[in-house]
């Protein structure tokens, strides 16, 4: 007998033929089928992740490190505009805080200074170079989470492939290849969106918050565990954000939604964008903003497409 739970069989198949009847537990046993896989090859991955601990690390304190150099080239140029000013012709320490930092700026910069955990104190810059773990375990346990993270992205393709077998056993034809047409564009818009939150929106608001702090009153601290979790918010958040036009398009094609409907309906749509990204940005108006601003422009993208879809529309009932 024919296994018709394989989506290349089953698109050999025409859209008229009846689709396989399988019991509750035949569900059941394939959903296990499916998750042992995608377990197998996610644990392969962490196998093969866990080694790379300090380039792994690395990458997670990527946007810290950006908006960190962004800091300190601010701090640099007003001890500099202090000596040109006069300003520092008595003050001491402030001369030695200059010429440290152009003495070792390039070498800070490119990771070739050999105590940067001393940077703080000989540079007179009052953000830590390095995030801090508060406690003994928390940086191998946040390490073991990204790890987890590294190795999902890494099976990605396994994982997703699983659940489409599982999911495309029951559509037909037709019905999977509007899914075989728009999947590229959804991991490009996911891939985007991670991007932006890794290298825009994080740095940005990490940048806004340590400037709201006074340092002779508190001093900015970051620890491993925390700054993980805010990156993985970010991040995760801005990928699911980016999906607005195909959501949108989705929302036509179903008959749900009509193109008129979200041009008629756009103050409000405005209105709801930043409320979500009060909510599910972090609390300050950076973060806020920078992931509302993508979602507006996320949001006309998606009526050029329904624009364009227009004509696929399905008929208004009598009356409407």
């Amino acid at each position: 007998m024919v296994q018709l739970d394989d989506p290349m069989i089953r698109d050999a198949l025409d859209d008229d033929a009846p689709l396989p009847r399988m019991s509750f537990g035949d569900h059941l046993d394939e959903l296990r089928k499916r998750v042992i896989k995608s377990l197998i090859a996610i644990v392969v991955a962490v196998c093969v992740v866990l080694p790379f601990k300090g380039e792994v690390q690395e990458i997670i304190v990527g946007p810290y490190r950006a908006q960190w150099q962004i800091g300190f080239e601010n701090w640099v140029t007003k001890l500099q505009e202090r000596q040109a000013s006069g300003d520092m012709a008595d003050d001491t320490e402030g001369q030695e805080f200059l010429a440290f930092c152009v003495k070792q700026k390039d070498a800070i910069f490119d990771g070739s200074y050999r105590y940067p955990w001393k940077v703080a104190d000989n540079s007179g810059y009052p953000v830590p170079y390095n995030l801090y773990a508060t406690g003994g375990l928390e940086d191998i346990l946040s390490f073991m989470w990204a790890a987890l993270i590294f190795a999902v992205v890494l099976a990605s393709p396994v994982v997703i492939w699983q659940v489409w077998a599982f999911i495309a056993a029951g559509l037909y034809k037709q019905e999977r290849k509007v899914f075989y047409r728009y999947f590229p564009f959804m991991v490009i818009l996911i891939a985007s969106g991670v991007l932006f939150g890794y290298a825009v929106a994080l740095p940005y608001s990490l940048g806004f918050l340590i400037s709201m702090m006074d340092p002779s009153l508190v001093g900015a601290l970051f620890s491993v565990g925390q700054f993980l979790t805010l990156l993985f918010m970010t991040t995760a958040a801005m990928g699911v954000v980016f999906q607005v036009p195909l959501v949108m398009l989705a929302l036509q094609r179903v008959g749900l939604m009509r193109h008129k409907t979200f041009t008629k309906h756009w103050r409000m749509t405005i209105l709801i964008i930043f409320c979500a990204s009060a909510i599910f940005s972090p609390p300050e108006p950076v973060s806020m903003i920078l992931m509302s601003l993508p979602m507006i422009i996320l949001y006309g993208l998606g009526l050029v497409l329904t624009a364009m879809g227009q004509k696929r529309e399905a008929p208004l009932p009598e009356g409407k």
